[in-house]
């Protein structure tokens, strides 16, 4: 809780502390104790509680709706929009709550939320290419879990740490995370979040080159999810149908079989909610270079148009990273004229 609280005003007001977003991604960071290890040692969970002042289920509600609200522009336009107005809704509002009078169990309702918030900004800044900052609140995340005696959200911080550690190519690392956030699930967590685990997995397996656990950890999410209960107005309790097959798609496409990914990526397209911009710029993007990896030109060009669409006002470094790979590999068709005009148009972007 200290640490969040100084996290976050070092980002609004650098001479309170160097900011973490000039400090260097860690590996060393990616240890993170395990659910029992964590939980043993969060014992103190109110320390410093400001004499006068008490907070309760209200403030618990206003937790959720900021949350669903971040959640929300973050997938419409990127994790560049409103990081900013997020941190400093943690440093002004948030964390001086948590320091307030409470009950017990609105405290740790308040530190569950705060570390969902901190999750969800380590997301926006991991979006933002901002890593070492998004380690930072992702395993702040997590030490605010275990105060909160909450295993759902360190799962969920974890297996997060896990995807943006194997995003940035650390895929050992990302592995072991990633089995720590799977086994937490398994003890403690819903078949929803052992789902969201699993996928994860089969990723993380799927890029060790290892099929067989790959595709029976695919196997095992898609099982888990089907009989799953969740609320999609939370973003914390819900794994849409469009975020699994994307999952599978990813996983298709590390082990190299590419027919059934290119489907996956279109099944992903299809269930995707229209407000989701940004994941469904990202997908069609990974679309395109599916169907041109299989000499599929004029379908990828199509395809490519649509990422285009989506691309405009979105503030995401992935999607940025998207544009520039479509570039790169339309570069050897340039004489094509729909090459051509792509590029005219990407140009201007």
């Amino acid at each position: 809780m200290q640490h969040l609280a100084k996290l976050v005003s070092s980002q609004l007001d650098p001479s309170l502390g160097k900011p973490a977003k000039d400090a260097v991604y860690s590996l060393s960071a990616l240890t993170v104790p395990d659910w029992e290890d964590l939980f043993s040692r969060a014992t103190a969970r109110r320390v410093g509680v400001t004499a006068g002042r008490r907070v309760g289920h209200a403030e618990v509600r206003a937790l959720k709706s900021v949350t669903a609200f971040f959640a929300a522009v973050t997938g419409t336009f990127g994790g560049g929009h409103a990081r900013t107005a997020l941190t400093a809704y943690l440093a002004d509002d948030v964390t001086p709550w948590l320091l307030a009078g409470a009950s017990d169990d609105v405290h740790r309702q308040l530190l569950s939320h705060t570390a969902q918030l901190t999750i969800l900004l380590g997301n926006m800044c991991a979006d933002d290419d901002h890593n070492a900052l998004a380690q930072h609140y992702h395993c702040t995340a997590a030490h605010l879990a275990a105060e909160a005696e909450d295993p759902h959200t360190y799962t969920i911080a974890i297996r997060t740490l896990a995807s943006h550690a194997l995003d940035l190519g650390h895929q050992q690392a990302a592995l072991t995370l990633t089995e720590q956030a799977a086994a937490t699930a398994t003890r403690h967590s819903s078949p929803l979040t052992q789902a969201f685990t699993q996928s994860q997995l089969a990723l993380a397996q799927a890029r060790a080159k290892d099929r067989r656990r790959a595709l029976l950890a695919l196997h095992h999410a898609e099982a888990l999810h089907s009989r799953a209960d969740q609320d999609p107005a939370d973003p914390f309790d819900s794994y849409p149908t469009a975020a699994l097959h994307y999952q599978r798609a990813r996983t298709l496409t590390a082990l190299r079989d590419h027919q059934p990914a290119e489907l996956a990526f279109h099944a992903s397209l299809h269930a995707r909610a229209p407000q989701a911009r940004r994941a469904r710029a990202l997908t069609t993007a990974l679309l395109a270079e599916s169907q041109l990896r299989q000499g599929n030109l004029e379908e990828s060009l199509i395809t490519w148009k649509r990422f285009l669409t989506d691309y405009p006002g979105l503030r995401s470094a992935r999607a940025t990273a998207s544009l520039t790979t479509m570039r790169r590999v339309l570069h050897p068709y340039s004489a094509h004229p729909e090459v051509a005009l792509l590029e005219e148009e990407a140009a201007s972007l």
